[in-house]
């Protein structure tokens, strides 16, 4: 009857383990797909606001240069 028990114990437990693996798994594949959708939608935004960027005049180009420059953000430029 012991054997049983443990047995059935033992059962349980490796089911409990693959459970979480295969939860763990899916969740891993989701995120990974999230990141690639997301990485696709920042260069989409990025290139749209490059195009709008090459779109304004001189004079809107300097005062946006002067407001990064001025709150650390020269990185930018």
């Amino acid at each position: 009857m012991d054997e049983k028990v443990l047995s059935r114990r033992k059962f349980l437990k490796y089911l409990g383990l693959s459970g979480a693996g295969v939860a763990f798994a899916s969740a891993v594949d989701a995120g990974k797909e999230k990141i690639k959708s997301g990485g696709d939608d920042a260069k989409e935004e990025i290139e749209k606001l490059k195009k709008a960027y090459e779109e304004l005049d001189a004079r809107s180009k300097l005062i946006l240069r002067v407001m990064l420059v001025f709150t650390g953000l020269d990185i930018f430029i």
